[in-house]
C-alpha cells in the first residue's frame, strides 16, 4: 500500500513540474529553473503603453474571470513576475502578464494562481520583487 502511495506522490509531483499544457509547444520543456537562476523578466512596457490583457468578461468560469481581472488591474506588476508554468521557456513569453494577453492563462492553474497572489500582495503594499520572492518560495517546496 505504501508503494502505491509513493508512486502516486511521484506522479503528482511529476505532473506539477511539467507545468501547463505541454501540447502548446512543440519544443522540449527545459529543466525547471533553480531559484538562484530564475530568468529575468525585466521587460520594457509595450511601446504604446497599452494593457493587452484579455477582457475578463469573455470568460464564463468565475475563477478564470477573477484571474483575468487581477491581471488586467495589475498588468504592470505581472510584467515583473516570472511564471512557473514555464511559458517563457516553452512559448517565448516575456513575463506572467503575457499569459493573460491570450487565453493561455485560462487553461493554466499556475498562471491564474500567480496572478491572484500578485494582486493580493500588491493590495497589501508589497513590491514586485517581494511578490516574486514569495512565488519562488511557494514553488520551491
Amino acid at each position: 500500500m505504501s508503494s502505491v502511495m509513493h508512486a502516486r506522490s511521484l506522479l503528482i509531483a511529476s505532473l506539477l513540474l511539467i507545468g501547463c499544457d505541454a501540447a502548446e509547444s512543440s519544443r522540449e520543456p527545459a529543466q525547471a529553473p533553480s531559484l538562484q537562476s530564475v530568468p529575468s523578466t525585466q521587460a520594457t512596457a509595450d511601446a504604446a503603453g497599452v494593457n493587452k490583457v484579455l477582457d475578463p468578461a469573455g470568460f464564463s468560469d468565475a475563477r478564470v474571470r477573477t484571474a483575468y481581472e487581477a491581471a488586467r488591474k495589475y498588468a504592470h506588476v505581472l510584467e515583473d513576475i516570472y511564471c512557473y508554468c514555464r511559458c517563457k521557456e516553452n512559448l517565448g513569453h516575456r513575463a506572467l502578464v503575457e499569459c493573460f494577453e491570450t487565453d493561455h492563462a485560462s487553461h493554466c492553474d499556475v498562471c491564474m494562481n500567480e496572478a491572484v497572489i500578485a494582486a493580493r500582495m500588491t493590495q497589501e503594499g508589497r513590491t514586485p520583487k517581494e511578490i516574486q520572492k514569495a512565488i519562488d518560495a511557494y514553488y520551491a517546496g
